[in-house]
């Protein structure tokens, strides 16, 4: 993995695909696959969903996000509903992605996925095709 690698914060409900695409972008298989705690795998810190799913974690996000370079607001395309707040980016003084999981799956609705991400505050969002890996080179090159 290349030294020039930004520090990259992963937020998202559980099961939206944050570790999954950790894998995808270091080749590296983070110590577990649903962290009940920061993980840290390389220049990634993946986030337990329970963090933005319960609003007293928040600060554990926003005090994690000041050692990084950017963020990543996972959302799942196959989800109905969305955990992230609106202008929820606005709490982080770094760069902010969304990122949208699953755009491959039959039953995705990728347009309301990206509405959960604008409304959240994200302005640069990436599709991902969790099957294909299109988009992850978009990613890449901007966590590179």
């Amino acid at each position: 993995m290349p030294k020039t690698m930004k520090r990259v914060l992963l937020i998202g409900e559980n099961g939206v695909g944050k570790t999954a695409l950790i894998e995808a972008l270091s080749g590296q298989r983070p110590a577990t696959r649903r962290p009940m705690a920061l993980e840290f795998c390389g220049p990634f810190i993946n986030t337990p969903g329970e963090f933005l799913e319960n609003r007293r974690f928040y600060p554990a996000i926003i005090t994690t996000s000041a050692d990084c370079d950017m963020v990543l607001m996972v959302q799942d395309a196959t989800r109905i509903s969305s955990l992230f707040p609106p202008q929820f980016a606005t709490l982080f003084t770094r760069r902010v992605l969304g990122v949208i999981s699953r755009a491959e799956a039959p039953e995705n609705q990728v347009e309301r996925a990206k509405r959960f991400l604008q409304n959240a505050g994200a302005n640069e969002i990436v599709c991902w095709n969790t099957e294909t890996g299109e988009g992850l080179e978009v990613i890449r090159a901007l966590v590179f």
